[in-house]
């Protein structure tokens, strides 16, 4: 009963997609329009946001038939 629980979870798992959201304060004193690149920067640096879209880069697959490609990215 376990493995089957087990199993029936893992099946689960598989079909879904992660999806992971950064949120990235603009400004330390949160006022509108304004960018303060070095808190952004910082922000940025210490969520190790850089290895994350460097490991992704790496791996990011998309399934789509040649046709499908041409289709998508025709001018």
């Amino acid at each position: 009963e376990f493995c089957a629980a087990l199993d029936t979870l893992f099946d689960t798992l598989g079909d879904t997609h992660n999806w992971f959201v950064f949120c990235i304060n603009p400004n330390d004193s949160q006022l509108p329009n304004q960018l303060e690149g070095r808190s952004v920067k910082g922000q940025v640096r210490s969520s190790g946001l850089v290895g994350v879209a460097k490991r992704n880069a790496c791996t990011f697959e998309v399934g789509m038939t040649p046709d499908e490609f041409c289709q998508r990215y025709r001018d």
